[in-house]
C-alpha cells in the first residue's frame, strides 16, 4: 500500500498532459490517494464528457489500482495467516509438551468438576481429566476415571473436614492444603498430601503419596523420645506418655502408682570401673526394671542415674509389693556377676488416686521428695547401725577355751 499511492500520483500527472488541469487538482489526487474515495465519482463526471481518452486512462489506473490493492491485500492476509498458524502449532506444541509433563509426573493430578443437587449445593467431585500417576495411586485405568465421582465411583472416603476445604476452593478461590490418611484398599498408599487450586468452574488437585515422609517423621519422633543407652523412654517421652496415660486412667476412675528411683552411688562405679561400665550397669538396671514391671506400665530414664516408673491401674498400697519386687531383680543381677561391682536404687514414689488432679511436674516432684527422706532416713539408720557397733557397751562374740571360734550371743 506505501508504494501504489506514489504509482498513483505519477500516473494522473501523466495523465495530466492531456486532462485539462482544473479537470484534476486536489479532488482526483484525494481520490487516488484514498483519504476522500467520494470524489472518485465527481473526477469521474467531470472527465467522461470532456476527455474521453482521459477516462479510459483513468479507468485503466483505478483498475490498476484495484489490483494493486487486491494483490496486496491477500499477501497481508496471508502474512497473517501463516503467522497465525505458526502461533497456533507453538501454542499446540507446548499443550503437548504440559500434557506430557502432566502426565509424567510423579504426583497424582486430578481435573474436578463440581457435582450439584437439585438446590445448587455440592455433594460430590466429578473426575473431567487424571494422569497415569493418579490413577496408579486410585488403582484404577485412567480412562476409567474419566466421569466418575469421587465418593459414589470410586469409593474415596473423603473426610468431611477435606470436603469442606475443596468445596470452599471452589465457592471462595481459596487455597487448599491438608493431609488425609487413606486405608489402602482404596488408595495405593497410606497418607497422601492433597492440595486444590479453583480452575475455572472446577478444582486441580494434586494428591501426592508421603506415606514415607510419614514413616519417617514417626520414626524420628519416637528417636526423639527414647534414651539411645537403656532403650528406655526418655524425660520428654516418659512426660508425654505419662501425661496421656493419666488422663486416661482419671477418665476410667483408675488409680496409679508413681516412682522415682535413682542408683546406689553410681559414682562409685564410674570412678572406680570407668564411665563404660557405668553405661553397663544404667542398661542392666533398665533390664531389671522392665522385668519387674508389666508390659502397660511406663518406664523411663530421666537423665543420668535417675528413672521414672507410672504403674497404671495401681493403688498406693501395691508401691511396696513393685518395690520388693524391684529389688529382687536387682539382686539377681548382683549374683549373677555380670558387673564388676553390685548395684542398687532408692525408690521413692507417690499415690494418684483417680480423683488426683495434680500435673505430672508435681507429681514426680513429690516422688522425688519421697526418694530424698527414704534415702536421708537410710543414711541415719547406718550411722545409728556404726555407732552401735562401735560402742564398748555393744555385746562382743564370747570365745570358747582353745579356739577362736565365736560363741553367738
Amino acid at each position: 500500500m506505501p508504494l501504489l499511492v506514489p504509482a498513483l500520483v505519477v500516473l494522473v500527472a501523466l495523465i495530466g498532459l492531456v486532462v485539462p488541469a482544473e479537470l484534476l487538482a486536489l479532488p482526483f489526487v484525494e481520490a487516488a490517494s484514498g483519504t476522500r474515495p467520494d470524489l472518485v465519482v465527481e473526477a469521474t463526471l467531470r472527465l467522461l464528457p470532456t476527455a474521453p481518452s482521459a477516462f479510459l486512462a483513468m479507468s485503466s489506473a483505478a483498475g490498476l489500482a484495484a489490483l494493486g490493492l487486491t494483490a496486496h491485500n491477500a499477501l497481508v492476509l496471508r502474512s497473517q495467516t501463516e503467522r497465525q498458524a505458526r502461533d497456533l502449532e507453538a501454542l499446540q506444541a507446548r499443550e503437548r509438551r504440559l500434557r506430557l509433563t502432566v502426565h509424567e509426573a510423579e504426583d497424582g493430578l486430578l481435573h474436578l468438576e463440581p457435582v450439584r443437587d437439585a438446590s445448587g449445593a455440592v455433594v460430590d467431585f466429578a473426575i473431567v481429566e487424571v494422569n497415569a500417576r493418579a490413577a496408579a495411586l486410585l488403582r484404577r485405568n485412567a480412562d476409567a476415571l474419566v466421569g466418575c465421582r469421587v465418593r459414589d465411583s470410586i469409593g474415596l472416603p473423603i473426610e468431611d473436614a477435606l470436603f469442606r476445604g475443596l468445596t470452599a476452593v471452589l465457592e471462595h478461590g481459596t487455597v487448599f492444603r491438608g493431609e488425609q490418611r487413606v486405608h489402602p484398599r482404596h488408595v495405593a498408599t497410606s497418607w497422601l498430601l492433597v492440595r486444590a487450586v479453583r480452575v475455572d468452574d472446577g478444582l486441580a488437585v494434586t494428591l501426592a503419596d508421603i506415606a514415607d515422609r510419614k514413616r519417617e517423621a514417626r520414626r524420628l519422633r519416637r528417636a526423639s523420645l527414647v534414651d539411645p543407652l537403656t532403650a528406655l523412654v526418655n524425660r520428654r517421652g516418659f512426660v508425654e506418655i505419662a501425661t496421656e496415660q493419666l488422663a486416661a486412667a482419671r477418665a476410667q476412675r483408675q488409680d496409679a502408682v508413681l516412682f522415682y528411683l535413682d542408683c546406689d552411688d553410681f559414682k562409685g562405679i564410674n570412678d572406680g570401673f570407668g564411665h563404660a561400665t557405668g553405661d553397663r550397669a544404667l542398661t542392666e538396671i533398665a533390664r531389671a526394671l522392665r522385668a519387674a514391671m508389666r508390659e502397660t506400665d511406663v518406664i523411663a530414664r530421666l537423665g543420668g542415674d535417675e528413672f521414672a516408673m507410672l504403674a497404671l491401674d495401681t493403688v498406693g498400697s501395691c508401691a511396696d509389693t513393685i518395690r520388693a519386687r524391684v529389688n529382687t531383680r536387682l539382686d539377681a543381677l548382683n549374683r549373677s556377676g555380670v558387673l564388676p561391682a553390685t548395684v542398687g536404687v532408692s525408690i521413692g514414689h507417690v499415690s494418684v488416686p483417680a480423683s488426683d488432679d495434680r500435673s505430672l511436674q508435681q507429681l514426680l516432684h513429690e516422688a522425688d521428695t519421697d526418694l530424698m527422706h527414704r534415702k536421708a532416713a537410710r543414711r541415719v539408720a547406718r550411722k545409728a547401725m556404726a555407732a552401735i557397733a562401735a560402742s564398748p557397751l555393744s555385746p562382743r562374740p564370747r570365745r570358747t577355751r582353745g579356739t577362736d571360734a565365736p560363741i553367738a550371743a
